[in-house]
């Protein structure tokens, strides 16, 4: 045991200066791109059920918000509905493809269709297209002049996927377009609207290839090529050119199993590099990440021991290089109860791509600064089983430096009435800009989960958040009594799904996230709550036709998801999902 431990850090040490990769990047692609499509009440919100990081035992879902028009992520790289089975073990089914669509008031139109070309044992090629648009007229939850406005909204993306299984290893290659049309239909405040809701175009080209060796018990590899080409069609004002791009992300994985291949040595290496052809303030930017790391599993444990290498250069942020933790412990101390840990670190570059997929509604001309986290502490205990409920207790701790919060655009002027402001500095846009900060999160909170009447299943999960924020400034300008803008305080998600007899399923899903503040023209201020409760329903025709309703915020609540960008009110959206 002793020699195998010194070859692994021996070998750790020459592997460090070798390669650089971010972590996790090909699982996490295979994770937000290849799920499965399972035809459930989700399809009739499905375009605006975007990637997000995996939750402990109870998904956080953002569309649970009615925030159909301003969506917090933007589908540049959509979970696809996929027809092919790479997720169960039924190797083929009758059915080749899909067809799904929904409509409501405010003009909500989702739509999604999809076929498998080909499947067989060893290759798998499908295509998929998505639509979704809104053209209705949103009320503002300020006092102001106009009281609200028309949010226009249009996306359509489609996706092209091929897969072919080798005797050595899997290949994957896909390529995908995204064409999107908008207004930033955010509340001006009085000021005069710089883009007048002109409609702003998104395109992104995606092509990617990635392979992942078969398992053996000699040597495991892996390794991604991404290319996006993105563009806009206007900047800082209308009659500007907008942001263009390259932004390709490449990455290796490597890992030899020891130990009867229970544990393992690894390393992973990443690059991204951006490089811009039009932005007003963007710069080019590159990131190296090499991530060296040592595995042990046990009978009833399992540790991850690494650290992230870091060079960034660009971004606005100069060059730097850092050291982050990359740790993963977890304990199962009985058949049923679960400890566990991790501690991350790295950089946020906070591309274009990166922001845009933040929030498609911040302003052309915004350039965000890289940050850096160095540490991200979770840690809880999980006990399943315990008379058909399951618990989640946690909390954690995150500190991050050059933290971004976005807020809506607000005058020069305002801020600094000495200065002479240029023509581009006076005027508010009806759009975000970030203001920067030295974050620091600690949070607490518990999940349960429980059938124990089958027909009915229930979750809950509470979370507490605690911030301190420091060195805050906005236009370079120092703020006093800075706070965590836009973040909850305080967060409980509920859901319910009943399902009495087998053709109907019924769904109510409740949503609260409380003391959240923003910054505006030099003030801290309130935010309302969002208070957010849904109510669905799928009922099966037959085994190919579906028909699902759902209803979002039944309680008719105004609130804004960003300051100036109100979500819908009550809004209901009906239709059916067919597979052939």
């Amino acid at each position: 045991m002793k020699r195998y431990i010194y070859t692994c850090i021996a070998g750790l040490f020459l592997a460090t200066g070798m390669y650089a990769q971010q972590q996790d990047s090909l699982l996490r692609r295979q994770i937000e791109l290849q799920r499965e499509f399972n035809p459930t009440l989700q399809d009739a919100n499905k375009i605006s059920s975007l990637p997000s990081r995996p939750q402990p035992t109870v998904k956080k879902a953002n569309t649970a918000y009615s925030t159909w028009t301003e969506r917090v992520t933007p589908p540049l790289e959509i979970a696809l509905p996929k027809p092919g089975e790479k997720m169960t073990t039924i190797p083929f089914r009758t059915q080749k493809g899909y067809l799904t669509f929904g409509a409501g008031n405010y003009a909500n139109m989702d739509g999604a269709f999809g076929y498998r070309l080909i499947e067989t044992e060893r290759d798998a090629l499908a295509f998929s297209f998505l639509h979704q648009s809104t053209n209705g007229d949103i009320d503002y939850v300020q006092k102001t002049d106009p009281s609200g406005n028309n949010a226009y909204l249009m996306d359509n993306f489609g996706r092209l996927e091929y897969g072919h299984l080798f005797e050595a290893f899997k290949l994957d290659l896909h390529a995908s377009y995204l064409h999107s049309l908008f207004n930033y239909y955010g509340n001006p405040f009085d000021a005069v609207r710089t883009f007048d809701n002109a409609k702003q175009r998104l395109g992104v080209l995606n092509a990617n290839i990635a392979i992942q060796s078969v398992d053996n018990d000699v040597l495991h590899y892996r390794g991604h090529l991404d290319y996006k080409n993105f563009n806009t069609k206007f900047g800082i004002t209308t009659d500007l050119p907008g942001i263009k791009g390259h932004q390709l992300d490449a990455g290796i994985g490597l890992d030899k199993p020891f130990q009867d291949g229970d544990s393992k040595i690894g390393l992973n290496a990443n690059v991204l590099s951006v490089i811009y052809d039009e932005a007003l303030n963007a710069r080019n930017y590159l990131l190296l990440n090499g991530n060296p790391y040592l595995h042990f599993e046990g009978l009833n444990w399992g540790a991850t021991l690494g650290v992230d290498v870091l060079f960034q250069s660009g971004g606005g942020a100069g060059t730097k290089v850092r050291v982050a933790p990359n740790v993963d412990l977890h304990w199962n101390v009985t058949e049923f109860t679960k400890l566990y840990a991790t501690v991350k670190g790295g950089f946020d570059s906070n591309t274009y791509l990166d922001m845009i997929n933040q929030s498609r509604y911040i302003a052309p001309s915004a350039a965000v600064k890289p940050s850096f986290t160095l540490a991200d502490v979770e840690a809880g205990v999980k006990i399943g089983d315990a008379d058909g409920f399951r618990f989640d207790l946690f909390g954690g701790y995150k500190m991050t430096d050059d933290e971004h919060f976005l807020v809506s655009s607000q005058s020069y002027k305002d801020l600094l009435p000495t200065e002479q402001p240029t023509p581009e500095r006076e005027a508010a846009t009806e759009a975000l800009i970030p203001v920067y900060g030295s974050l620091t999160r600690s949070f607490v909170g518990g999940a349960v989960h429980s059938q124990v009447w089958s027909p009915l299943e229930v979750s809950l999960r509470i979370k507490k958040n605690f911030y301190t924020v420091k060195d805050a400034s906005i236009y370079e300008t120092p703020i006093d009594d800075a706070k965590a803008w836009n973040l909850p305080g305080y967060e409980i998600d509920a859901r319910a799904v009943l399902q009495i007899i087998p053709p109907l399923k019924l769904s109510l899903n409740y949503y609260l996230a409380g003391d959240r503040q923003t910054y505006f023209r030099g003030e801290n201020i309130q935010m309302s709550a969002i208070n957010d409760l849904n109510a669905g329903a799928v009922y099966d025709i037959l085994p190919s036709l579906s028909i699902h309703l759902k209803a979002n915020n039944l309680l008719f609540q105004k609130y804004d998801r960003w300051h100036g960008y109100a979500a819908q009110g009550l809004n209901v959206l009906g239709g059916f999902t067919f597979t052939f």
